[in-house]
C-alpha cells in the first residue's frame, strides 16, 4: 500500500468492446491498487483488472434509488489511504456519466486526480451498429440528449438525435419528437448492448420503433439514433457480418508473446482466450549452457527457436565476455519471425533464416544439413519436435535449456470454448492436462500439423480435425468452417477465480 495521498483516475471503459479501451486505460487498469467500477462495465474489461487488485462495483444504474453523495464513499476512503484508485465509468466520465460530479468532490476534498477520456456509448453504439452520426448528405449535426427527460426542441430534420437511457419511456419520447415536428417517418434505430457480442439493433421509425422492441428488452442498457442517417446502416452494417461474432475460441499456448492465430480471429469477431498464459523465467543453473557457450567451435551452428532463447543467450554471453561470432564460420539459425526480429533488436543478424519450425516450413528453406552438429537453444521443457525435425533433416542436435517457462491456467469453471486451436503438439499437452482435461477432451479441436494431432488424441482428445496445411491462413479459414457448421451454444460466463469472467482477456 502506498503512503501519504493518494490519487484517482476518473478513466472512460468505453462503451462495452475491451479493444475500445485506449491505450492509457488500460495502463492504469494494470497498475491500480483500487478499479472501482459501474454496473454498466462489462466484465470481459474487469477480467483485465490484475488479480490482486481490489474490485469495488460503486455504480448504479438510473432509476435504482437515489445517493446522498456525488463520489461513492469508498472511493474517498481508498484514496486517503493513499492508494491508486481508478475510478472505471462506462462510455466517457463527461458524457452523462457524472465525471464532473465527482471530480468536484475529489477537488474539494485535496485528492489529486485526472480524467482519462472513453469511447462514448453514442460513438459506439454508432459505430458498430453501422450508422454514422454525420453525413454531408443527411445530417450537419449531433444532438445528445437523454430520453428520460427529453423535453422542448431538440433539433431538425438535418440533425442526429441520440437518447440515452430512453429504453423505459421509449414510446413516449419517439411520439414527442413527432409532436415537435419530426416526420413519422424518419429512421430510428434502438441499439442495446452496444459493442458486445449480445448487441441487438432494431431499425424502424418514430411511428413505429417502439412497437418492433418486445416488452422483455426494455431494460437492457440501450441508445435511440434517429435521423435520416440510420438509413444507411442497410448498407454500411458490418459488425452483424463479422464470421466468427460472438464465437468462443479458445487457443492453446506453449510460448509467450503474441499469437498470430488470436489476433486474426478476434479481428473477425471471435471471444478469443488464450490459455496456458506463459512466461520466461530464469534456470536455477547455467552450467551447461555456459559450457556450451564455451565450446561454441565443437558445433557448426547455433539454432534459436524463439526470442527467449535470444534473449538468454545474449545476457550468458557477455557475462561470460564472449560474442557469438567468435569461433570462425559457426552458422547462427533463426527459426521463425519471432526469433529473427528479436536476434537484429540485439544486434546479431542471423546468418540463416528458417520460416518456421514444421517439417514443410523446415524442408522448404534449410540448407543440406546432413552431418552438421548443432546447438539447440531450448527451454527447460525441451523443444523435441523441432529437435526431430533438424534431426529428420541430417544433422545431429545437442539441446541446450537457456531458460524455463511458467504456466498459469484460466479457471474454466461453468463456460468451455466452441472451438479449441492447437497450434502445436506442446500447447496440446499443456491444454488437455490438469483439471480442466475432462471438460476439454470433447470439445472439436483443430490442430497446425500431424504431430500436433497424435499429441491431442494421446491427451484423450475424442474430436480433433487437422488443417489441411501447416500454417496460420490455414488454421483461421479451417476455424471459420467448422465454427460455421456448428450454431452458437449458449451463452455462459468463463470465470476467473475472483468470479469475474475472462474471455478476451
Amino acid at each position: 500500500m502506498m503512503t501519504g495521498q493518494g490519487i484517482v483516475y476518473l478513466v472512460g471503459a468505453g462503451p462495452g468492446d475491451p479493444k475500445l479501451l485506449t491505450i492509457r486505460a488500460l495502463e492504469l487498469m494494470r497498475v491500480a491498487e483500487v478499479v472501482a467500477y459501474d454496473e454498466l462495465v462489462p466484465s470481459q474489461i474487469l477480467s483485465m483488472v490484475p488479480a490482486q487488485a481490489e474490485l469495488l462495483a460503486v455504480g448504479r444504474r438510473h432509476g435504482h434509488g437515489k445517493t446522498g453523495y456525488r463520489l461513492h464513499p469508498m472511493v474517498l476512503e481508498r484514496a486517503r489511504a493513499g492508494r491508486i484508485v481508478v475510478r472505471l465509468k462506462s462510455g466517457d466520465p463527461l458524457i452523462f456519466g457524472r465525471g464532473a460530479e465527482e471530480a468536484e468532490e475529489l477537488a474539494e476534498a485535496g485528492i489529486p486526480f485526472e480524467i482519462v477520456p472513453g469511447v462514448s456509448a453514442a460513438l459506439g453504439a454508432a459505430a458498430y451498429a453501422g450508422i454514422p452520426l454525420t453525413d454531408r448528405r443527411y445530417a450537419s449535426q449531433v444532438t445528445l440528449a437523454t430520453g428520460h427527460c427529453a423535453e422542448g426542441e431538440v433539433g431538425n430534420s438535418r440533425e442526429t438525435l441520440v437518447l440515452y437511457m430512453a429504453a423505459h419511456r421509449l414510446a413516449e419520447n419517439l411520439q414527442q419528437l413527432i409532436a415537435q415536428g419530426r416526420a413519422p417517418s424518419t429512421p430510428a434505430a434502438y441499439v442495446a448492448a452496444a459493442t458486445t457480442p449480445e448487441q441487438r439493433v432494431i431499425s424502424g421509425t418514430l411511428a413505429d420503433l417502439a412497437s418492433r422492441i418486445p416488452s422483455d428488452h426494455r431494460s437492457d442498457p440501450a441508445l435511440v439514433i434517429v435521423g435520416d442517417v440510420v438509413a444507411l446502416r442497410e448498407r454500411i452494417q458490418w459488425f452483424e457480418r463479422m464470421p466468427l461474432r460472438s464465437r468462443r475460441v479458445l487457443v492453446g499456448r506453449a510460448r509467450p508473446g503474441r499469437s498470430k492465430i488470436a489476433s486474426q480471429l478476434r479481428a473477425l469477431g471471435a471471444q478469443v482466450m488464450e490459455s496456458p498464459s506463459v512466461s520466461v523465467k530464469e534456470l536455477d543453473d547455467y552450467s551447461a549452457l555456459d559450457l556450451a557457450l564455451v565450446q561454441l567451435d565443437r558445433f557448426d551452428g547455433i539454432v534459436f527457436g524463439c526470442a527467449a532463447g535470444v534473449d538468454a543467450v545474449a545476457r550468458r554471453l557477455n557475462l561470460l565476455n564472449l560474442k557469438l561470432d567468435r569461433p570462425a564460420g559457426i552458422a547462427v539459425i533463426a527459426v521463425g519471425e519471432e526469433a529473427t526480429e528479436t536476434m537484429e533488436r540485439t544486434g546479431r543478424s542471423p546468418t540463416l533464416r528458417l520460416n518456421g519450425a514444421c517439417h514443410d516450413a523446415l524442408a522448404g528453406s534449410a540448407p543440406d544439413l546432413t552431418r552438421k552438429h548443432l546447438l539447440l537453444i531450448v527451454a527447460a521443457q525441451g523443444r523435441p519436435n523441432l529437435q526431430a525435425e533438424l534431426e529428420a533433416l541430417g544433422a545431429t542436435v545437442e539441446a541446450v535449456s537457456a531458460y524455463r517457462y511458467a504456466y498459469e491456467f484460466a479457471q474454466l469453471n461453468e463456460c468451455l470454448p466452441e472451438l479449441i486451436v492447437l497450434p502445436s503438439s506442446s500447447a496440446a499437452g499443456l491444454v488437455l492436462t490438469g483439471e480442466a482435461k475432462t471438460s476439454l477432451i470433447g470439445i472439436p479441436m483443430l490442430a497446425i500439423g500431424p504431430a500436433t494431432e497424435a499429441a491431442a488424441r494421446d491427451h484423450r482428445a475424442t474430436n480433433v480435425a487437422q488443417c489441411p496445411t501447416d500454417n496460420i491462413e490455414s488454421a483461421v479459414s479451417s476455424a471459420i468452417e467448422m465454427l460455421g457448421r456448428r450454431k452458437p451454444s449458449d451463452r455462459k460466463t468463463l470465470q476467473r477465480e475472483d468470479g469475474i469472467p475472462a474471455w478476451n482477456r
